[in-house]
């Protein structure tokens, strides 16, 4: 419980963090491609094992690692799909299991300065997947015990009884869970195409409960060319090849032609109309009120 709570506080004051100082930093264009390795280490949850053979044991944390590909929606939202892989040793007994992590994740990636430095871009992450547990004692292992006996022996040809402590079953399994998680993380440009990333993420368990936690550095490459009718240079959701605007300031609601709403059609835009209400037809000035 300590562990998970750690993990927990964690993660929100990081995200709060990220909240309060990214009304800076710039995001990846729509359009971009991106291909990453990662690696870092896992915590399990002592729940993970509920429904496997192997029940009432726990998994020991560990390291591993895997790789994503991640695809920009819009320059603020993001698609990537990850699979990571860890080799797990078991407590109590001595035995391992394969892990695999994988899941679909959205990313929103937070635009403008960050740090004082556009290199680096903040992002939240949520997503589900499932992680799935393999085990398979084909090669055959005999551990011997203080008593001079082979518990954890899967020799089927074996008579003695007291040499299976599980059943046949057990020497070669695999158990899926749903698991969805949380996360956050950040992007640091290391060049035109490189970027390093770093990623914290909680996995919660769905059929078994449980809440795990993986801490990973990454490195990616970005491959695709950004097309020209994809780009958005002032992030407002209007493609440069159909922004009439293409300058609009960063957050200011635009209409279809990309340039600001002007609510009382006075020619001057809402977001800087100091007089929001004109009368159609009456002549304003610059701060959109009536000249006098």
């Amino acid at each position: 419980m300590r562990k998970r709570l750690s993990l927990l506080s964690t993660l929100y004051g990081v995200l709060f963090f990220l909240l309060f100082i990214s009304s800076g930093a710039s995001a990846d264009f729509v359009g971009t491609l991106n291909l990453y390795t990662n690696g870092g280490k896992h915590w399990f949850n002592s729940d993970r094992l509920n429904g496997t053979p192997f029940h009432g044991l726990k998994l020991r944390d560990t390291t591993g690692g895997g790789g994503g590909l991640g695809f920009n929606m819009t320059n603020y939202w993001a698609m990537e799909g990850v699979v990571d892989y860890f080799v797990v040793n078991v407590d109590e007994i001595p035995e391992k299991v394969e892990v695999y992590n994988y899941h679909l994740d959205l990313l929103y990636q937070f635009g403008g300065q960050f740090c004082g430095d556009f290199c680096w871009q903040p992002y939240v992450a949520f997503g589900i997947g499932e992680i799935r547990i393999n085990y398979d004692d084909a090669p055959k292992k005999h551990y011997r015990d203080k008593d001079g006996k082979y518990r954890y022996d899967c020799d089927y040809k074996r008579k003695d009884p007291y040499t299976h402590l599980y059943p046949k079953y057990v020497c070669n399994w695999h158990d899926s869970q749903t698991m969805v998680n949380l996360g956050i993380g950040v992007k640091y440009s290391l060049g035109p195409r490189w970027q390093a990333r770093a990623d914290i993420r909680l996995f919660q368990g769905v059929e078994e409960g449980g809440l795990d936690g993986f801490a990973s550095v990454a490195v990616g490459y970005q491959w695709l060319e950004y097309p020209d009718f994809w780009y958005d240079e002032d992030a407002d959701s209007v493609i440069d090849a159909t922004d009439q605007c293409p300058q609009t300031p960063v957050g200011v609601d635009v209409g279809p032609d990309g340039c600001p709403i002007d609510s009382d059609f006075d020619g001057v835009p809402t977001y800087i109309d100091q007089c929001p209400n004109t009368p159609i037809g009456i002549a304003v000035d610059e701060y959109g009120c009536i000249r006098s």
